[in-house]
């Protein structure tokens, strides 16, 4: 949620200039369109590197998100919280994690509390199994299951990506007797089914 943190700003800012070239007219939006390419350089532009960011100031800025977003969200690092008793008869939450680090290589993790079975319910009645430990570790797709109900039925936020954590690309159902893997800690191999580019 740092991303829309960030996303927010910005929307607030263009919202803002919105406003005020509402009240000054589209001819001040001209004139500094004009402004602008006649003071512009006519050779190749120099950049300056920025300061690079330090780990402490990506702390700070969660720091920051979570204090904006108060107690009413579950904070799992990442940049990612959601809101607290998002899923009925859920204690807490947990989201799974698709992505990267800082440029890092990507790679799947279950965030947040551990997965519990709510049970079968219309659209997700397939059956669990478990890892040598006891926890639950993987889904058996049944007849008219839907990911998001998968997810809400194991307590997972964002269960609509199960099926990118089980490897199917965008518009590939999940089929019935396929069994897709509910702890993303258990992918230690993740690729994206997007190439990159």
């Amino acid at each position: 949620m740092l991303s829309i943190m960030r996303t927010g700003i910005t929307v607030a800012w263009s919202v803002g200039v919105v406003a005020v070239i509402a009240a000054v007219g589209v001819g001040a939006v001209m004139l500094a369109t004009s402004v602008a390419s006649s003071a512009a350089p006519s050779g190749p532009a120099e950049s300056t590197p920025g300061p690079t960011p330090s780990p402490t100031a990506a702390l700070d800025e969660e720091a920051a998100m979570m204090a904006e977003l108060g107690d009413g969200y579950q904070h799992f690092g990442h940049g990612t919280s959601i809101p607290k008793n998002a899923i009925a008869g859920c204690p807490e939450a947990g989201y799974i994690f698709l992505g990267s680090d800082d440029d890092g290589p990507s790679h799947a993790e279950h965030l947040g509390a551990d997965l519990i079975d709510l049970g079968p319910r219309d659209f997700a009645r397939g059956t669990v199994g478990f890892d040598a430990a006891g926890g639950i570790a993987t889904y058996t797709v049944a007849a008219g299951d839907v990911e998001t109900v998968i997810g809400e039925r194991f307590c997972i936020y964002n269960g609509m990506a199960l099926g990118m954590l089980n490897g199917y690309a965008g518009g590939d159902a999940i089929q019935p007797g396929d069994v897709l893997t509910l702890n993303a800690d258990l992918v230690t191999d993740w690729v994206s089914p997007y190439p990159e580019g």
